[in-house]
């Protein structure tokens, strides 16, 4: 179709910020590479998030994200957003039923982009972030990788009997007990509410450190920075998982397991953009849920994370 290449409107394929969609062999020509990962085999609530990667996809056709002059009004100055050859890899073929496979697919997958370029993994629920982090860290050969979680829950529960090996509430357990990640190069911002004491204990045994969402909302900007800088002091790479239950309920309404309470929504994007600072080697967004999304809020707030951590909180200098 002919029209104009600078209007943004919602036409034509849907890819991520309206980039091109390319095969994984390409990805060496880009900066950030996009892959959709719709798997939730490892989900044990509301089901929904195999949609996830196609509704923030609609949301960015937007916006582009091309060195622009804008002005901040949250902060009262000028910015200006990184321009950055973005690529749309698609979804991740899933097996359906084996999640193992589908894991180490993604790990694969992973791998390969890493090695040449910065990647974003949309799931999916957040036992993708198994496959995606072992992928990241071999990929860029990373000695010491710190991970920075956002989420309601700590995710370090054990195995369960009747579901897959990866769930969504486990994943970290195994890649602490495999070796992939040391606790004391990871931080939580956002948990709440009460839990099992069995999963918390396993947190603080491997020095993984909380920040409640009620911490959160009480500190501010540079208080969160500087339990940040002290925590990932020595890292060669910050991996970066934002689940979309983190935030204020307000927000999280399409989320596969809702918690009351949540992080601000603001003081988030303020840490967000604050990421430029970090040497960041990978991120992925998880835990959307269109299907329980009633106004598309939630699927919009997932795309303004993604937006402005690409804009204004990935350092370029540091892929």
């Amino acid at each position: 179709m002919l029209g104009r290449e600078d209007d943004l409107r919602h036409t034509g394929i849907a890819t991520f910020t309206g980039s091109d969609y390319v095969s994984i062999d390409k990805v060496k020509d880009y900066d950030v590479a996009v892959l959709g990962v719709p798997d939730e085999m490892g989900a044990t609530y509301r089901l929904g998030m195999q949609y996830a990667p196609r509704a923030v996809r609609e949301h960015s056709m937007w916006k582009r994200l091309d060195g622009m002059e804008c002005y901040d009004y949250d902060n009262r100055k000028y910015v200006k957003t990184n321009k950055l050859k973005i690529c749309d890899l698609g979804d991740l073929d899933i097996y359906a039923g084996n999640q193992e496979k589908t894991l180490e697919s993604l790990a694969k997958n992973a791998e390969l982009i890493r090695k040449t370029t910065f990647p974003i993994f949309i799931g999916g629920d957040h036992s993708i972030t198994y496959g995606s982090f072992i992928g990241t860290k071999k990929g860029g050969e990373y000695k010491k990788m710190g991970l920075l979680q956002f989420d309601a829950h700590n995710d370090t529960e054990p195995d369960y009997e009747y579901f897959p090996r990866i769930l969504h509430s486990n994943q970290f357990t195994h890649l602490i007990n495999e070796g992939y990640v040391d606790g004391k190069n990871m931080v939580t911002i956002g948990v709440r509410g009460i839990v099992n004491r069995v999963w918390h204990d396993f947190a603080v045994e491997k020095g993984i450190t909380h920040i409640t969402a009620n911490e959160f909302n009480k500190m501010d900007k540079d208080e969160v920075l500087k339990v940040l800088r002290e925590k990932f002091e020595g890292c060669d790479g910050i991996y970066v998982t934002f689940d979309m239950d983190s935030l204020d309920v307000a927000y999280s309404e399409g989320v596969g397991t809702p918690k009351y309470n949540g992080i601000d929504f603001m003081k988030t994007l303020d840490i967000i953009r604050a990421l430029k600072e970090f040497k960041v080697c990978g991120f992925d967004l998880v835990e959307l849920n269109p299907l329980q999304d009633s106004s598309d809020v939630t699927s919009f707030f997932a795309w303004e994370i993604l937006y402005n951590f690409l804009a204004l909180g990935l350092n370029k200098g540091e892929d």
